[in-house]
């Protein structure tokens, strides 16, 4: 991966709040709670004002697009038995990190006033 490649990966904001959840989360966790980080960011709002379907479409999202996308790039490995996802042992994690930083906004920032992962 070049750092073009990198770019493409981090060109869509959910993906930008997937790959910092996961990083934030030592490299590893659920769809379920990457959906729901996801959509209270996407939508601007908290836990408990996210819907059961804003976090829907969210995971259709994420399974549909961009968890497959990062798949195929190596970034990360899904278990869809027990719907876990982890960076891959071969991600190039510094290289999407260093690209990462040349976003205006990085890491993003949360739309809600206390840190998500606290909460999950």
């Amino acid at each position: 991966m070049d750092q073009s490649d990198a770019f493409r990966i981090l060109a869509s904001a959910d993906r930008q709040y997937l790959f910092h959840e996961l990083v934030e989360r030592d490299g590893a966790s659920t769809v379920e709670t990457l959906s729901r980080i996801v959509a209270v960011r996407r939508h601007r709002t908290t836990l408990g004002n996210v819907s059961d379907a804003e976090i829907d479409r969210t995971r259709v999202r994420l399974v549909h697009i961009h968890l497959p996308q990062l798949l195929e790039r190596g970034i990360v490995d899904v278990d869809w038995s027990d719907e876990t996802v982890a960076f891959s042992e071969d991600a190039e994690i510094d290289l999407l990190l260093e690209s990462a930083a040349e976003l205006d906004q990085w890491p993003p920032k949360p739309r809600v006033s206390r840190p998500l992962s606290a909460r999950f």
